[in-house]
């Protein structure tokens, strides 16, 4: 019977929070006819105070749901739950936290609060530390109050979150943070995991298979389609986010969805069962348990479809006859056939070896052992890092590991692929000569016939001018502090903030004292040099939550958030007597004038800067080698 045909049958379907692109497809698969298509009325919720998908599902008020990888856990504890679709094949879950707080690894986390999801998000969150050397009771576990300004506020010391929603939030306040991503500790585990539970299988299979069908056409058609789908989700469902932020989500959604390398919907039993031994060594689950009903297909009825198939196998098989008994009548002209197609094959050969030599030169790809050791290298690659290919066979991989590139970085590649799981991200390589090249590296475990990883392919791709486009659009070239432009946005944000929640900001103001005499008496050289060595003092002497940069010229500013004016003109005050007390380059000793000044009801940047700026003039005024205030904040 076809989907069409049956009669509407209305289901619920509970998401795991509000309308984003994180659930794009579903909304999609509604709004575009696929699920009315298969004959279903479906019901989408938005994640309400209290409701955790799972015992929705598990509890009967609803049908489906999506959750991430604590799904294995809930079937290795007995739950019957049953996975239809992985949505995406690398969880965007990671932990968050001010980069003030100092937490730059899971074990800075002992003895610190930790927000998160319990039973929705918590699994991923848990391996993590567990292979850092912590456990649950090593963290002050504080419920999920699903509020951003819980991290802005300083209420904990870290917070879940995913890489496609807070950093964007964050980014926007002006707050410097630092993640966490289980991937760089060897835990990668699949996202967002849309599930039922067994009597939905056992009863209405159909019904899941139609659900299923019509979900993953829609997540085909969302990310074909994004920008039509955002302002779909923003004016038809009432999404919450900007424009920029539902574009921000679905450029990483489709990264970890990662359709160019897996079918959507797709899932391994073997990288689940990974996943399971996981749990398993962290004492999540039992030993004795297995993953047995978590899969969909387990509960289909394949008795029809076999007996289909053999008669297809018959009929193949009479057809076969029916050709050998033609082949053997006309065997003088299948001689010629065959000698044309001799012919014809040699011509393919000689065009797919030509095909070879185009990807060896253009395709920056290595083969590596399990040992570590070079097999294969193309020629793109030996001249991305200026090797010749015969210095780079037979050598191990660290020839080309950038030694700026942090070790923990390499641990949770081999820990990944290891496990049997592709490896997706940014690396630096060293050329010959010791400079950097950035490439974007993909790197899939090969297996031999039993099943065994016996080495690696990496495919990559040269990204180093766009790092370095990056690095120019925010940097001052000549001291590698932020440049006009950042620090224009930078104080545009923090005044925002102030507007918003009545936080205050501060602003520092500095120029180097007759510094025209410097540059008149040793020339612009020996100027350059003074100013570099201004540059390293204001990066030594300020706080890691404050903004430093160059305004122009030798005028420098600080950007002081949270910071009311008498926190301010102390580390003003800091500054000037590190830089009295300093030798320069060829010129000794020298001077900075510093102006301060505070945000103020109804304020803009340009106001702030305006009187911070008067402030640095009265500080010349007055003789230099000072910090003046501006009185009125």
């Amino acid at each position: 019977m076809a989907p069409s045909t049956f009669a509407a049958e209305r289901v619920v379907l509970q998401l795991k929070w509000r309308t984003q692109f994180q659930f794009a497809g579903y909304y999609v698969a509604l709004a575009k006819g696929f699920y009315a298509a298969e004959g279903l009325d479906v019901d989408i919720r938005e994640r309400a105070p209290k409701v955790n998908p799972l015992m929705e599902v598990l509890d009967g008020r609803a049908d489906f749901g999506i959750i991430d990888s604590s799904l294995v856990v809930s079937r290795l504890r007995g739950r019957p739950v049953v996975l239809l679709a992985v949505i995406l094949q690398h969880s965007p879950l990671v932990l968050i936290s001010r980069k003030e707080s100092g937490i730059s690894a899971p074990r800075d986390l002992k003895g610190r609060s930790l927000m998160w999801w319990d039973e929705v998000d918590d699994a991923v969150l848990l391996a993590m530390l567990r292979a850092d050397g912590l456990d649950s009771t090593d963290v002050i576990q504080v419920p999920h109050s699903f509020d951003s300004t819980a991290l802005l506020d300083g209420d904990v010391d870290a917070i879940s979150g995913y890489s496609s929603n807070e950093p964007f939030l964050y980014h926007q306040e002006g707050l410097p943070i630092s993640i966490l991503n289980p991937m760089s500790y060897g835990v990668d585990f699949y996202g967002d995991m849309l599930f039922t539970r067994e009597d939905v299988m056992r009863n209405r299979p159909d019904v899941a298979e139609r659900f299923r069908r019509a979900t993953l056409k829609g997540w085909v058609y969302a990310l074909d389609h994004k920008e039509e789908v955002i302002h779909l989700l923003r004016n038809r469902f009432g999404a919450r986010k900007s424009l920029e932020h539902l574009r921000f989500e679905a450029a990483e959604i489709e990264k970890a969805i990662q359709p160019k390398n897996f079918a959507i919907g797709e899932f391994n039993l073997n990288r689940l069962r990974w996943i399971a031994d996981f749990f398993k060594s962290a004492d999540l689950a039992s030993e004795q348990s297995d993953l047995s009903g978590l899969d969909y297909r387990d509960y289909l009825n394949k008795g029809p479809e076999v007996r289909i198939w053999a008669f297809w196998m018959i009929g193949i098989m009479a057809a076969f006859m029916l050709a050998s008994l033609f082949q053997f009548a006309l065997n003088r002209r299948l001689q010629n056939a065959v000698d044309r197609r001799t012919r014809d094959l040699a011509k393919i050969r000689d065009r797919l070896q030509y095909y070879m030599d185009v990807v060896d030169k253009y395709v920056i790809f290595a083969s590596i052992d399990t040992a570590g050791t070079i097999t294969h290298a193309s020629r793109a690659l030996a001249r991305i890092t200026d090797h010749p290919v015969d210095e780079l066979l037979g050598h191990d991989i660290d020839k080309l590991r950038h030694p700026d590139q942090p070790p923990s970085v390499f641990e949770g590649i081999w820990k990944t692929l290891d496990s049997g799981v592709p490896w997706h991200g940014e690396l630096r390589l060293r050329t010959r000569a010791g400079s950097t090249v950035w490439v974007d590296a993909h790197i899939e475990p090969r297996f031999d016939e039993n099943g065994r990883i016996n080495g690696f392919t990496s495919v990559e791709t040269d990204i180093t001018d766009k790092k370095r486009i990056e690095e120019l659009s925010v940097t001052d070239q000549l001291t590698g502090l932020f440049n006009r432009t950042r620090l224009d946005e930078a104080l545009a944000r923090a005044v925002g903030r102030v507007h918003r929640y009545g936080r205050p900001v501060s602003v520092i103001l500095l120029d180097a004292d007759d510094f025209k005499s410097i540059n008149d008496a040793h020339g612009h050289g020996v100027g350059d040099k003074v100013l570099v060595a201004l540059a390293a003092l204001l990066r030594d002497n300020v706080r890691a939550s404050d903004v430093a940069g160059r305004w122009g010229g030798e005028e420098f500013m600080v950007i002081c958030p949270e910071t009311p004016l008498e926190g301010a003109a102390v580390i003003a005050e800091k500054l000037r007597r590190a830089i009295a007390d300093h030798g320069f380059p060829v010129i000794g000793h020298m001077t900075a004038s510093f102006g301060v000044a505070a945000s103020c009801p109804g304020n803009h940047a340009e106001d702030l800067f305006a009187r911070a700026d008067k402030a640095l003039y009265r500080a010349k005024d007055e003789g230099r080698n000072r910090v003046c205030v501006d009185p009125d904040g």
